[in-house]
């Protein structure tokens, strides 16, 4: 048993860093199984009614968009905003929020493209039209700062940025604006206390976000969490940012200069720590890199390159290196220049 309430303390201390990172309450944060879980959640927060509309970009991940299209069922409209080029633009964000808007979903960094949006002109897009934002972290928190106080909802995976392992996801979300949180899920955990043999249906609440934590955590999950988390904050953000962008820099201009399409950014302020590249067989060559022991992920038509803390400029050199050796220099059309 004492070893038991240690992890439980361990996860309370996680929780604590979690929420500085994100710059919210620790009574704001909860731990889900995965971010999806708290996409779910966001999306289930929101008041529906029939002739509502929720808008997110075509490049979103899928567990951001697969819970907005099953509103259909309930006359929720799902707007998607067509990315131009692998780029969204805010105006074209900005095209599709109304009046019956009730969501605005997006991500911070993309994990397809790389993108880094804009979240204070995000967030007040969302909230000039009456409507709530809910933000997917999980390609920012950990490289770039995540202004969690802007949104209504955020979430995030801890399994990469953030140095951590799968199992535990994290889900914020401003009191002031949300109110009081329905959980999508229920157990043992979301209460305060039982109502027990006399009165068995008694749900009070836990008073904050934990409510949402239906059982037991993952607590090894936790631990790990922890400890990631103290390794990150015994860095400056701002260097780490820095840091992981410079290398990102020397990634585009080598890509660029060998002739591969850059589908992301060049601004700093538009992009975090991944650079992404078309590629016709992204998974072939990925597979490839892996057996010079370079490791990159390919999927869906792009290579993406995520330098963090851990990386330097040797590591770019070898990645280089290693491309150079596995694939031949494509011809660079007028549309990637």
């Amino acid at each position: 048993m004492a070893g038991r309430e240690e992890m439980f303390v361990t996860g309370e201390r996680a929780r604590a860093r979690a929420a500085r990172l994100l710059g919210v309450a620790p009574g704001e944060l909860a731990f889900l199984a995965h971010s999806s879980e708290g996409l779910n959640q966001a999306v289930r927060s929101v008041e529906w009614r029939a002739g509502d509309n929720v808008v997110f970009a075509d490049v979103e991940y899928p567990s951001l968009i697969y819970p907005a299209a099953l509103l259909r069922e309930r006359g929720v409209e799902p707007r998607v905003v067509r990315a131009r080029g692998h780029y969204v633009a805010m105006d074209d964000l900005a095209a599709q929020v109304d009046r019956r808007t009730r969501l605005l979903l997006v991500s911070q960094v993309s994990y397809l493209t790389g993108q880094r949006l804009d979240l204070a002109r995000c967030a007040e897009l969302a909230h000039g039209a009456g409507a709530r934002i809910a933000v997917d972290a999980t390609h920012a928190a950990g490289v770039v700062p995540v202004p969690g106080a802007l949104c209504d909802f955020v979430v995030s995976s801890c399994y990469k940025w953030l140095l951590a392992t799968h199992g535990v996801g994290l889900f914020a979300y401003s009191a002031r604006r949300v109110g009081e949180l329905q959980p999508a899920t229920v157990g043992w955990h979301s209460v305060g206390h039982r109502g027990g043999l006399d009165d068995p249906l008694a749900m009070p609440w836990r008073p904050d976000a934990s409510r949402l934590e239906a059982g037991n955590p993952s607590l090894l999950g936790l631990a790990v969490l922890d400890s990631a988390l103290a390794r990150l904050e015994r860095l400056v953000p701002v260097d780490v940012e820095r840091h992981a962008q410079a290398l990102g820099a020397e990634l585009i201009e080598g890509l660029r200069s060998r002739g591969w399409p850059v589908i992301t950014p060049e601004a700093p302020d538009e992009r975090g720590g991944n650079v992404c590249f078309l590629a016709e067989d992204a998974a072939g060559l990925a597979a490839k890199l892996a057996a010079l022991r370079v490791l990159v992920w390919g999927g869906e038509g792009r290579i993406r390159v995520s330098p963090h803390v851990h990386d330097d400029r040797d590591d770019v050199e070898r990645f280089f290196d290693a491309l150079d050796r596995v694939a031949a220099r494509p011809r660079l059309s007028t549309s990637a220049r």
